[in-house]
């Protein structure tokens, strides 16, 4: 309790500096749709009373403010609220509202004076059903429905809840109480205060109140909930679950503590609040997991591990998740972005602290490794024109929701994961720190980090983080030689170099090591042109820290293939991307990286040929029926065969968590290039429930994703008698992955209805339509005006680029454009440019990509036979 109160003092000091980074906000950014600068909310004294079955509640809420300058109004956000009553200290006001920028306007018969008042609103709304701003989200329990009420206010929902001024700058204190049933639990940021009854069935919540924090981390939840805790470094953590999930729940609680204990060292402050929880959701929510101060909200997947059903890919996914949200209790809510043009250092910096911690608590996972994949994301859609910097011009709440994207977070851990390799991790985390001591209970832009970075390690930067963070693109390296020498040569990558017509050349600042294949490798910070220290077999960009695809001119790259086995996995795997990456954008031939795939060792590290799997799926997507997906599917098994003697086909008690998940997924991908004992195989398993959890979800997703009518039916009966979300989602999911048409058609039905585990429509469709693009979109875009469908505005926004996205039909960009003018607003569009530039990737996948394989199979082929 003196820790929270020492918190909440500091947090009134800084609230003149709130004002004053408001005001200047306004100044300097008049297109940013944000609130007048006149009035500074200090405290917010909330109370709630929610009606779970009529998805209505009524809210009062009495909010302290300094009033800068005096005027007659007062504006503040609201959206979908009817007020009952406004008063400031007494005087009653009337109320207008605008529903286009989501606000409220208070008029007073005269001129509010400066100085300090208190604001009296009452009003009423309604509960939604899709999972953002105040929420309802039901499932079966063990004894009848059961109904959870949760909160997830992030970027511009918490005027969903309340009237406030809901921007990140706009910090202030909290005391929340909730009337609920006595036999349901009421969480929210902080521990309970007082319980008091109002009536035999019906009790009155009240909570601490909070440090001053942003509006977006403000949290109530109801439900029919249980709690398993545990005390770390004077912090109570609980785990809150549904009923009966407790089991479920130890594996994060374990994890969190240990996490806590970790971030207090890292960060050099201890987490300022007296307890944590960590809450699952009866199934999925928007944005997966939020970052509530005092109380992480979690899609079940991200917290829950059944030791009876769970895999090692989910004990890993539950690690991250766990990791990154609860970074954000200093990145993010201790000290906050000033705009959500900064957001990147919220969601960059957890992003890459997942990996950071993961490598020092778990290293057998070798996370680093694995985050190749996601620097890929990064680059692929920094790629592409929808591209954009990571400090980036945010003026609306729209332009808000769609900054959460892989530049905000896969590019931005990857800056940061070659800024901490270019400083080194010692003085990175001294940067860190300072950063946290100079800003905690406030707001930063990007500078206000990168600065005292700088001063820490004494090396340049601020002027390497500009390049990076100010200016869009990816750079590319190309590598060449010629009798002079060789060189490295900077300019820009795109995934259709024709995109890049009128761009003015770029350059940046790029720390890179380069060096021989088998030796010590020179550091360089490239920015143009330099001369390679060395002769080929030549490898830049050795570690892969640095943000940038490096291009092995022909004689160059045929000098490497050899020595392919003697490369760091890292380094493999950063081949495997660029190659393919150049295939699609013409850059080079496919036959690139088919060599690699057949030239990999069976030994390599499972991270390693994890991606190859991923990449012959890609492939083998784009391939129709017929024998030239059967040549490719022969080949695929072909090379897979040396991998598939080597690791087995049962798990080995001494064996690695990634081998296991390397096996998992090797089976699943054996069954869809159609080998049949594979297939009869799981087929058996299934049917006999036999082998560990792990195999029975493999040979679960197999036999879905083969699955005939009857087979389907099976399935989808266990799925909606089993009244558990997290299982009903695992046997959805796989559901999703039907190859048979017909099927397909079926399960995108169920997956726009009620019958699946709530909030877990958008990820069902996303699935489906790796399958079935164009099957998918013929159904859902009919629906996606129906107000009936159960997906927010931002998530039909999304779900309708993501489906577009997966075809090679170019119908689909016309059909998106259409829908796109009619149902989005302008300052929204910018992914929809991502989905046309990647029907047009799989187009050139289609055209050419698929033919240089076919002759690559085929020379392949010719020579194993021996024919000329």
């Amino acid at each position: 309790m003196a820790l929270i109160q020492r918190a909440t003092a500091v947090g009134m000091l800084c609230l003149a500096g709130a004002a004053t980074a408001a005001a200047s906000a306004v100044a300097k950014h008049p297109q940013r749709e944000v609130l007048a600068d006149n009035v500074v909310p200090l405290h917010y004294e909330l109370t709630l009373t929610p009606d779970a079955a009529a998805l209505t509640f009524s809210g009062k809420v009495a909010i302290t403010i300094d009033v800068i300058t005096a005027a007659p109004t007062i504006t503040l956000n609201a959206v979908g609220l009817t007020f009952d009553h406004a008063a400031i200290d007494g005087t009653d006001a009337a109320v207008s509202l605008d529903s286009a920028l989501g606000r409220a306007t208070l008029t007073f018969a005269k001129a509010i004076t400066t100085g300090r008042h208190i604001l009296n609103l009452g009003y009423h709304g309604t509960i939604g059903r899709t999972t953002v701003g105040f929420f309802a989200m039901d499932y079966a329990g063990s004894d009848g429905p059961r109904r959870t009420l949760a909160t997830n206010l992030e970027p511009a929902e918490a005027r969903d809840l309340l009237p406030c001024w809901d921007e990140p700058a706009r910090k202030a204190t909290f005391l929340v109480s909730i009337d609920v049933p006595k036999d349901r639990m009421a969480v929210s940021n902080m521990p309970i205060a007082q319980v008091t009854a109002l009536s035999p069935t019906t009790q009155r919540v009240r909570f601490q109140p909070t440090p001053k924090m942003s509006t977006y981390l403000l949290f109530v939840g109801v439900g029919d909930f249980e709690r398993i805790e545990r005390q770390v470094d004077d912090v109570k953590i609980g785990i809150v679950v549904k009923r009966g999930d407790t089991g479920k729940a130890a594996y994060a609680l374990d994890q969190a503590a240990k996490l806590l204990h970790y971030y207090n060292e890292y960060f050099g402050m201890r987490y300022p609040l007296p307890k944590l929880d960590l809450i699952a959701a009866p199934g999925e929510i928007e944005g997966g997991s939020m970052e509530n101060w005092g109380a992480i909200f979690y899609s079940q997947n991200h917290l829950l591990f059944d030791p009876a059903s769970s895999t090692e890919q989910d004990r890993q996914l539950v690690f991250l998740v766990v990791a990154h949200e609860m970074a954000h209790q200093w990145f993010g809510d201790l000290v906050t972005m000033s705009w959500w043009d900064d957001l990147w250092l919220n969601e960059g910096f957890a992003r890459w602290m997942q990996t950071y911690a993961a490598d020092d608590l778990h290293p057998e996972w070798e996370t680093g490794l694995q985050a190749a994949a996601i620097f890929e994301e990064g680059k692929q859609a920094d790629s592409v024109p929808s591209t954009h910097p990571v400090v980036q011009e945010v003026n609306t709440a729209d332009q808000a929701q769609q900054a959460f994207d892989p530049i905000t977070y896969d590019k931005g851990a990857a800056i940061i994961t070659m800024i901490n390799g270019y400083v080194g991790r010692e003085r990175f985390r001294e940067g860190v720190r300072r950063y946290m001591r100079a800003h905690a209970y406030g707001n930063t832009v990007d500078a206000d980090l990168w600065g005292p970075m700088q001063q820490a390690a004494g090396l340049p930067i601020l002027g390497i983080e500009q390049d990076f963070t100010h200016q869009e693109g990816l750079p590319l390296v190309s590598v060449s030689r010629d009798s002079r020498g060789t060189s490295l040569v900077q300019s820009r990558f795109a995934d259709d170099p024709a995109t890049l017509a009128g761009v003015a050349p770029q350059k940046w600042r790029l720390p890179l090591a380069v060096g021989p294949v088998e030796g010590a490798t020179h550091h360089i910070l490239l920015h143009g042109t330099a001369a390679a220290p060395q002769a080929p077999p030549l490898l830049v960009n050795a570690g892969q820290l640095g943000y940038a695809r490096v291009l092995y001119h022909t004689q160059v790259f045929d000098s490497l293939k050899p020595h392919l086995a003697a490369l760091a996995a890292v380094d493999q795997l950063g081949l495997l991307n660029d190659s393919w990456a150049f295939a699609t954008a013409g850059d080079a031939p496919a036959s690139q990286l088919m060599d690699l795939a057949s030239l990999m060792p069976a030994g390599a590290n499972p991270v390693v040929w994890d991606r190859l799997l991923d990449l012959f799926e890609q492939l083998d997507r784009h391939y129709a029926l017929g024998a030239r997906r059967a040549a490719f599917r022969r080949c695929v098994l072909g090379l897979l065969a040396p991998m598939v003697e080597r690791i087995g086909t049962r798990e080995r008690p001494d064996e690695s968590s990634n081998l296991q998940i390397l096996r998992d997924h090797l089976q699943q991908v054996q069954g869809r290039m159609g080998d049949d004992a594979v297939i009869a195989s799981a087929r058996q398993q299934l049917g006999e429930h036999a082998g560990t959890a792990a195999g029975q979800r493999t040979a679960l997703n197999i036999v879905a994703a083969q699955a005939d009518a009857k087979t389907f039916d099976a399935l989808l009966s266990r799925a909606q008698e089993t009244p558990d979300p997290l299982e009903k989602a695992h046997l959805y999911q796989a559901l999703a992955s039907v190859a048979d048409p017909a099927l397909g058609r079926r399960m995108t039905d169920i997956a726009l209805s009620n019958q699946v585990p709530a909030g877990s429509n958008a990820d069902l469709l996303e699935r489906l339509a790796r399958r079935h693009p164009d099957l998918v979109w013929e159904v859902v875009a009919p629906r996606l005006e129906d107000p009936q469908l159960p997906l927010s505005r931002a998530q039909r926004w999304r779900i309708a680029a993501d489906i577009a996205g997966h075809s090679s039909e170019l119908q689909r960009i016309a059909d998106l454009e259409a829908y796109e003018s009619r149902s989005v607003p302008p300052e929204a569009r910018k992914p929809f440019l991502e989905s046309v530039a990647a029907i047009r990737r799989n187009q050139r996948i289609l055209n050419r990509v698929l033919p240089e394989v076919d002759r690559w199979i085929a020379n392949r082929s010719a020579t194993a036979l021996g024919t000329p």
